[in-house]
């Protein structure tokens, strides 16, 4: 598991609010865990978020931007939902029949 740090930006891109730190198996997991603290943080603190910078915090190389998420907002959740594709036809038989010899062998 590593070490995830979750920081809110505005619509500039700048960051606002205090980061929160968390402990997760990947990014989207870290958004996850961390995501209800920092609405809290935001709605504290007036401000809105629209977006979330999550860094991984490494011992060596220090933090490193590993990903941007949108947060949760109104809408109909449909994003990215599509119509099931057909099935493809099937494929041509592969028959082999002998032509029927042009004179017959009487």
């Amino acid at each position: 598991m590593a070490r995830y740090e979750l920081i809110a930006h505005d619509r500039a891109g700048r960051p606002h609010g205090r980061p929160v730190f968390v402990t997760a198996s990947s990014p989207g997991e870290a958004v996850m865990v961390g995501g209800p603290t920092l609405r809290r943080v935001t709605a504290r603190d007036h401000t809105h978020a629209d977006l979330y910078a999550v860094y991984r915090h490494r011992r060596v190389r220090g933090r490193r931007l590993v990903g941007a998420f949108l947060p949760d907002g109104p809408g109909d959740g449909l994003a990215g939902v599509r119509e099931p594709r057909r099935p493809l036809p099937a494929p041509p038989s592969l028959r082999a029949e002998a032509e029927p010899p042009a004179y017959p062998d009487n």
